[in-house]
């Protein structure tokens, strides 16, 4: 708390000087109501009910203090209400919750009674000055005098918890009242009582730093974990109910679409202008429940969710689109003798925490098996499908592949007989290294290690999330400790003109072998860079460690037979191996003239992700020298930055020449080299209005420079290449890329309206559906068609930004003609911003209620809704 000091010589007692005679006497100062005191003490605490904080609050009533022993008095009063069968204290017997002007001036108690006892008694008119009657412009003056005054510090501040805030007659004293003063007590009046006043979150943290005074009372930010489910998530369905096996069987057999009803999208700009106070109340508070944590319950554990779930094998509807779109044909078939081992490794980790009176037939769980398995072939094809051998396979990687196989069905039912074998494949894991060491160095544990994490880590529920998170470490540990970073672990296994038969098949396998560790160690790399760019942590795995090379091309990976692998290699000529991650990023030359005998795709992917471990390097030392006068350190961040920049622009990551989510990465990692993502997180309320009002100071000035343009601009492109990922395809780090794009752009456009608001310029209402005149620069269209506007916008700050809404279904004639849906998206609304990315959420799972989707995809629509909401 900060007091304007101004020392005299006169000894005048406090009490006895008039407000107007104060300026000229001596002691301490109030600049608002000109009160004088003698001790700082005095001074601090009748500042105190300028400010009221009122942090010592009631639990039974919206009352609250600044001294613990007046709440004290007041639980009192309740007690003795309840001991005499009242309900709420006597707001009679209490101190007024504002004083009438006679009592005032008289300096003595007043009560809620009107009239008041006093006047009353004496025949006096009792009157109250309300709000309302205080002319705007004197309340305005109030507010600047009271940012005066809380502008130089006291050398002797006491802690304002000690002293009473009334605002009646004991803390303020008012012989001739100051109209300025009084515009300023009937300010807090009417934000201090009134617990239906509260301001909207981000109005109240959008003031500058010095003004900022922050308060639990005030509304609290939506938390992502608010929507998220923690423990009953599987309800009372059965994991291989009623709805389980058929959905298997014609999802391979014909490509049913079951219709579903569509979540509606109406939601406007004006639909949120009421703030739901209540919700806000329930809420924990956010430093106690932030985006990614999650709180532990006592006594739950990993079945916990689990009991008395009943695995029943029963008829339902089909899955509405195919699992994967790979084309290769798995030739293993599973016995019943695999199927029977996997049943057992299920009711032996359950124990009898789980009945289980069917399980699925080896028909069905060998269709599940292979869409596990063929769904990897499509990106980066981790796992070997023509060297893989049922019958031989431990019974965790078979139970693995089948939670996989559950993931990729859409069906809700299936996939969540999913989540529980990924949690039997944890539990059953942990309980294999515990009894046998040696398995933490085989592959196939490794790789069943790798799935439950792939499964966990996007799954949408809290605890999952976090175990796998945490788990990770585990993986690195025991791939770096078995030397399976470093080149000098694949020794080069070729074959020769002369290998037949038995021999070339070993050597098939050996290399098959080899290629799988590859291929592990860097989809690992990519999945722990993944979780720390989403989620805003230090990567495990550094990529100048990694010296092994880049897999081989997929055409030697996908040979069926050792006899084509060995022609096919032979054809190739190869003389040399692969390079390696660090070879890719000394030298960005050799990602564009790759060998044939490279797998072109992970190779990509790969140095991209090892371009996103050098983006948070550079981060986290901007953080530190951004802020520093020392002008060596400012120009190597400076020049880091370009230099990233530059090789990120130098890649060529077309939509039509690479897969779409290696598009969003692209352009998110672009975005990311240009904002500070944990910034708009806490600016988004993460970490409590404190921290949001930090974040506020910073962005606000940073949201008119040319590195905001150039981060938005990205951001807009991250949304357009997420809408060409196919259908039912986000749901895993590329959502939480899109999620942190949209809050981006977001949060731009906050700072946009909030600067108009300070400026006096034109902002358009929440409501307008039209945008103003002026050039319109799409932020999401295809960059080449209009690159000369957006070079203008980021150079000049020329132009309109847009996006383009695109609706997952056609509104109504009656809906049309009542609410407005305009296809464009003016970065002046930041409500109309949120909708672009919940449209596009809900536009990637088409025919699906968002109720019944992806977990992780409901939680980020739900938490975009609440933040477009509030103002």
């Amino acid at each position: 708390m900060s007091v304007q000091m101004a020392v005299g010589t006169t000894e005048e007692q406090p009490s006895k000087r008039r407000a107007s005679e104060a300026s000229s006497v001596g002691g301490l100062q109030c600049q608002v109501c000109h009160r004088s005191y003698e001790r700082a003490d005095h001074l601090n605490r009748h500042l105190d009910s300028h400010r009221n904080e009122r942090s010592f609050r009631c639990e039974e009533c919206p009352a609250a203090f600044n001294r613990r022993d007046l709440l004290l008095r007041h639980q009192a009063t309740h007690a003795k209400n309840a001991k005499d069968g009242l309900i709420g204290p006597n707001r009679i017997a209490e101190r007024a919750t504002k004083a009438c002007n006679s009592c005032v001036v008289s300096k003595v108690k007043c009560d809620n009674g009107r009239p008041c006892k006093r006047c009353h008694k004496k025949g006096l008119a009792c009157l109250t000055r309300s709000a309302d009657s205080s002319p705007i412009p004197q309340a305005k003056t109030a507010q600047e005098q009271l940012s005066r005054v809380f502008t130089h510090p006291t050398e002797q501040q006491v802690d304002s918890s000690q002293f009473d805030v009334d605002m009646g007659v004991d803390n303020v004293y008012l012989a001739e009242p100051n109209s300025d003063a009084q515009a300023l007590l009937d300010l807090y009046n009417t934000t201090g009582y009134n617990q239906h006043a509260i301001p909207a979150f981000f109005e109240q943290i959008m003031v500058p730093a010095p003004d900022f005074m922050g308060a639990d009372y005030l509304q609290s930010p939506p938390d992502l974990m608010a929507w998220m489910p923690e423990a009953d998530w599987l309800g009372q369905v059965d994991i291989f109910g009623t709805d389980f096996t058929p959905a298997v069987d014609q999802m391979l057999e014909s490509h049913v679409s079951q219709p579903f009803p569509a979540q509606s999208s109406e939601n406007t700009d004006h639909s949120h202008e009421k703030i739901d106070i209540n919700s806000a109340k329930r809420r924990h508070a956010v430093f106690k429940q932030s985006a990614w944590f999650w709180m532990p319950e006592r006594n739950q554990n990993a079945f916990s969710e689990h009991e008395n779930i009943t695995l029943d094998e029963r008829n339902v509807a089909s899955s509405p689109h195919m699992p994967y779109s790979s084309n290769v044909v798995i030739p293993d078939r599973l016995s019943a003798g695999a199927r029977d081992r996997i049943f057992q490794l299920v009711s032996k980790t359950a124990r009898s925490q789980i009945t289980i009176p069917s399980f699925p037939s080896a028909e069905c769980v060998e269709k599940l098996i292979k869409v596990g398995i063929a769904k990897r072939t499509e990106t980066d094809a981790w796992i070997h499908p023509y060297t893989f051998d049922s019958e031989a396979a431990r019974p965790e990687w078979l139970t693995a592949l089948v939670a996989a196989g559950c993931i990729c069905i859409g069906v809700s039912a299936v996939n969540r007989t999913g989540l529980a074998l990924q949690e039997i494949v944890r539990v059953a894991l942990n309980t294999l290294a515990e009894n046998d060491n040696s398995v933490i160095r085989d592959l196939e544990y490794l790789q069943a290690s790798m799935l439950w994490l792939d499964i966990g880590a996007f799954c949408g529920y809290r605890r999952k999330m976090e175990i796998a998170e945490s788990s990770l470490q585990h993986l690195v540990t025991a791939l770096r400790r078995a030397g399976r970073f470093d080149y000098v672990r694949y020794p080069v296994v070729a074959p020769s003109a002369d290998d037949e038969d038995e021999a070339l098949r070993v050597k098939w396998k050996q290399w098959v072998g080899h290629e799988s560790y590859k291929r592990l160690v860097y989809h690992l790399f990519e999945h722990d860079m993944q979780m720390a760019m989403v989620k805003h942590r230090p990567p495990l795995i550094t990529y100048a460690e990694l010296t092994l090379a880049i897999p081989a091309s997929k055409m030697l990976w996908l040979a069926p037979t050792a006899e084509l692998w060995k022609s096919r290699y032979l054809e190739m000529n190869i003389t040399a191996s692969p390079p390696s991650l660090r070879e890719l990023l000394r030298d960005e030359a050799i990602v564009l003239y790759l060998r044939s005998d490279t797998d072109a795709q992970v190779a990509r992917s790969t140095y991209l992700h090892g371009i996103a471990a050098q983006i948070w390097e550079y981060s986290q030392q901007f953080v530190l020298l951004h802020e520093t006068s020392d002008p060596s350190s400012q120009l190597w961040a400076r020049s880091r930055q370009q230099k990233l920049y530059q090789h990120l622009k130098h890649d060529d990551f077309l939509l039509d020449r690479s897969p779409a989510v290696a598009c969003v990465l692209h352009q998110f990692l672009q975005m990311y080299l240009h904002v500070d993502i944990d910034l708009i997180a806490r600016f988004a309320g993460k970490c409590g209005e404190t921290a949001a009002n930090s974040a506020y100071t910073y962005l606000s000035p940073w949201s008119q420079t040319k590195e905001a343009r150039i981060a938005i601009c990205h951001a807009g492109q991250v949304v357009r290449a997420a809408r060409h990922i196919p259908p039912y395809q986000i749901r895993g780090p590329d959502s939480f890329m899109l999620y942190h794009a949209i809050m981006v752009l977001w949060t731009y456009s906050m700072m946009v309206r909030d600067r108009a608001k300070k400026t006096g310029t034109t902002t358009p209402s929440r409501t307008q559906p039209n945008l103003p005149p002026g050039k319109m620069v799409y932020l999401d269209d295809l960059a080449s068609g209009n690159q000369s506007d957006i070079d203008t916008f980021i150079a000049m700050n020329s132009g309109m930004p847009c996006l383009r809404i695109i609706y997952t279904h056609k509104p109504d004639i009656s809906e049309s003609e009542s609410i407005p849906r305009p296809e464009n998206c003016n970065l002046k609304y930041p409500s109309q911003v949120m909708r672009v990315g919940i449209s596009l959420f809900d536009a990637s799972h088409p025919d699906v209620d968002r109720g019944t989707g992806p977990p992780l995809i409901r939680a980020l629509c739900g938490l975009m809704e609440e933040l477009g909401g509030l103002r």
